[in-house]
């Protein structure tokens, strides 16, 4: 379900979960956005910040996807506690740099849609089309879109859930300055009160939409 159009200008947020964003104890950028081949995209998810307003939203989603991973974990009879799921931080980068993959060999377009998703509103899709008969390896081509997408990216914004609390070391101490350097929500604070309300109204009209959509 899609509820309003995400602009160029429009700050999104990849949340970090540890270990899949490491290799071992070190954060590893290269693994920092997952793509997945599906449906005739190549797909990866991050988070708009017009659904997570402030820093206290965009660690509220990042605890919920960890609790969310390690609750599939155990309903699967996979989840052992020495690899549990631990939300580290987000990191912030525009819908522009999304667009922007277009430009790499080989992708014929690379867009950024709102997709509510297991309930997260704030959820919204990078998807990706490969040029028709492109030669291509698969592989190096998600690579070629991590690295553009990680070179794009502020942060971090470190946060540590208040049950890992007494996890030392945690592993958002090991997140590292992203390429474009740190971020800072410099709004001024009218605009931030602003942002909230919006959030409120469209979390309202959103939810509404998709209850007529049941109907």
């Amino acid at each position: 379900m899609r509820c309003g159009r995400i602009r160029n200008g429009e700050n999104l947020f990849r949340h970090c979960i540890h270990p899949i964003s490491f290799r071992g104890p070190r954060f590893a950028p290269e693994k920092i956005i997952k793509i997945e081949e599906r449906d005739g995209f190549l797909l990866a998810s991050l988070a708009w910040e017009r659904f997570v307003p402030t820093s206290k939203f965009v660690h509220d989603y990042g605890c919920r996807l960890a609790f969310g991973m390690n609750n599939r974990d155990r309903a699967a009879a996979r989840y052992k506690e020495k690899n549990r799921k631990i939300y580290c931080g987000a990191y912030q980068l525009r819908a522009d740099a999304v667009r922007a993959l277009a430009a790499i060999e080989g992708i014929a377009t690379a867009d950024v849609v709102h997709h509510v998703e297991m309930g997260e509103i704030a959820h919204v899709d990078v998807r990706i089309v490969l040029r028709p008969g492109a030669d291509l390896d698969a592989e190096n081509t998600k690579t070629a879109i991590v690295d553009r997408l990680w070179n794009a990216c502020r942060g971090p914004l470190r946060h540590v859930c208040s049950c890992e609390a007494a996890t030392s070391p945690h592993p958002s101490a090991a997140l590292i300055t992203g390429p474009q350097g740190k971020y800072s929500d410099n709004r001024p604070s009218l605009l931030r009160l602003w942002s909230i309300l919006r959030f409120y109204v469209c979390v309202f009209l959103c939810q509404r939409s998709l209850k007529d959509g049941q109907q």
